[in-house]
């Protein structure tokens, strides 16, 4: 069965960032330290051969993906960009502070936890996701099934396409991988630790009869 290993990277930091606002599928700009962030990112990952570039289909990550690409001198000048490499939808709370935004989703839902990874921890990923769902007033953030359901056809495809022993990197988002490392790196701290800005994460992902089995061997590396 064919094995390949994908470098998830977290995108630069971006204004939204700065400011603590929920960023699913909303975007905003790169900063000049997201910018100088993925500038860094690209020299660490010169030396490394990667056979193709990819990135979500949100501004913030395919610029931070074309900053990564520039020194790598690498026929590819662009990411190849999918949708389902998105950052989870937050549905309502998009833009609106996130630390308010869990405090009013764990109310609404009873759940005695005022964060995010509070949630995770006492829950799960998915009743996290679930939750937000749940309070959001028009119920547009995606559940947890949705969500996991399409990062797994988006590495699917990449196994698809790739050849046995592949390298690839994906710039991405920091939930996305903070739900990767949940599954398939148990040993990694993923709730007090959340991905960095410009943290590479890598992921080996081996086919199956049903699919494919993953590991986590590296998380939120950044030098």
């Amino acid at each position: 069965m064919k094995t390949i290993t994908i470098d998830f990277v977290r995108h630069g930091q971006t204004i939204f960032n700065t400011m603590d606002k929920l960023q699913g599928w909303a975007d905003s700009p790169l900063t000049a330290n997201g910018i100088a962030t993925a500038d860094q990112v690209g020299q660490l990952l010169q030396d490394t051969k990667y056979q193709s570039y990819h990135s979500s289909d949100l501004k913030r990550a395919i610029d931070t993906a074309k900053h990564i690409i520039q020194p790598n001198h690498f026929l590819q000048a662009e990411p190849e960009q999918h949708e389902d490499f998105r950052e989870v939808f937050f549905g309502s709370y998009e833009g609106l502070d996130f630390h308010q935004a869990w405090i009013a989703v764990g109310k609404d839902q009873q759940l005695d936890c005022k964060t995010q990874a509070e949630i995770i921890q006492k829950y799960s990923f998915d009743a996290a996701r679930d939750a937000m769902h749940a309070a959001d007033p028009r119920h547009l953030s995606e559940d947890g099934a949705t969500f996991s359901s399409r990062v797994d056809r988006g590495i699917q495809e990449l196994l698809t396409e790739a050849h046995d022993s592949d390298r690839l990197l994906v710039v991405t988002h920091g939930t996305l991988i903070r739900s990767l490392v949940l599954r398939y790196g148990p040993d990694f701290d993923a709730l007090g630790n959340y991905p960095a800005n410009g943290g590479i994460t890598t992921l080996v992902a081996q086919e199956t009869t049903t699919g494919f089995t993953g590991k986590i061997t590296a998380y939120n590396r950044v030098n």
